[in-house]
């Protein structure tokens, strides 16, 4: 399925054997490592820090599943620190991630590990593949079409989004319409229906893939309407990022395919998690 800049810094920190992350003056060795598919469309971002007994400990990770993304993370990062597995291996790694990103969500932990390379994936974090789910982000990580998260329910609703039957690749032109963006953009009523797929699922994982989706990439759709004459209501931070989610049409006018902004997603967890989750 379905970018924005930060500061490069690395901060100090220490993982005791019990997996509780303390910060203290030392540095210990943090190795981040890219795993490429060969010939695939997946790769996995695994960090890892030094144990005192010499051995590594899995303490984050990142799914990537859209080769635009990919492509563009080869570019920021050193060639040394990438390696490319088949398949088989890919599955593995992929699985091993999202397990890792269940058991923090369930538990509500968010690491605090930085590395030199959290400036690159920056650009690209809201698509990213969320965790806990193989078809929600930028592309797929799933190995095949019944492949899913664990969030099996939310995964659903963005499967279902991904094979909308009437959508716009990315760069491509469609409708006389031309998606400047990289990933796809689909017809208003398949996200209509994705929006309201995830609503009903009430689940705080599915209220936070929501508002990644509508509230901050804030992803146009496209339909066959009256021409656009203005917009009557906005929603969003003023002169920086608004969307309009009321037109006025000229029904007087011929009806043609245009793009329409992003309906605003209101879930039903606006808890104090949810938004150390958006944030993390």
């Amino acid at each position: 399925m379905w970018t924005t800049t930060a500061i490069l810094f690395l901060s100090a920190f220490l993982v005791a054997e019990s997996g509780i992350f303390d910060i203290v003056d030392k540095v210990l060795p943090i190795t981040t490592t890219f795993y490429r598919e060969k010939n695939g469309h997946r790769m996995v971002e695994i960090i890892e820090v030094n144990t005192y007994i010499g051995g590594k400990k899995l303490v984050d990770c990142y799914l990537y599943g859209h080769l635009y993304i990919i492509d563009k993370m080869m570019e920021l990062v050193p060639s040394d620190i990438v390696k490319y597995v088949n398949k088989k291996e890919m599955s593995k790694l992929v699985n091993t991630c999202s397990n890792l990103h269940v058991k923090n969500l369930r538990e509500e932990v968010f690491n605090i590990i930085k590395t030199p390379f959290d400036f690159a994936r920056k650009l690209f974090k809201s698509l990213l593949i969320f965790p806990g789910t193989k078809w929600c982000g930028a592309g797929d990580v799933a190995d095949d079409y019944d492949d899913l998260g664990i969030y099996e329910k939310t995964d659903k609703c963005c499967r279902t989004h991904d094979h909308c039957n009437d959508s716009i690749v990315g760069f491509e032109t469609k409708y006389d319409l031309k998606n400047k963006d990289f990933y796809t953009k689909s017809s208003c009523s398949c996200d209509l229906r994705f929006h309201s797929c995830l609503y009903k699922k009430e689940a705080i994982h599915s209220d936070a893939v929501g508002h990644l989706f509508f509230n901050i990439l804030q992803t146009q759709c496209f339909k066959d309407e009256y021409p656009i004459v203005k917009c009557l209501k906005k929603w969003g931070i003023p002169l920086i990022r608004e969307t309009c989610q009321k037109y006025k049409l000229d029904y007087n006018g011929t009806k043609k395919y245009q793009f329409f902004d992003a309906k605003m997603y209101k879930g039903k967890n606006e808890s104090p998690f949810l938004k150390k989750l958006l944030s993390h």
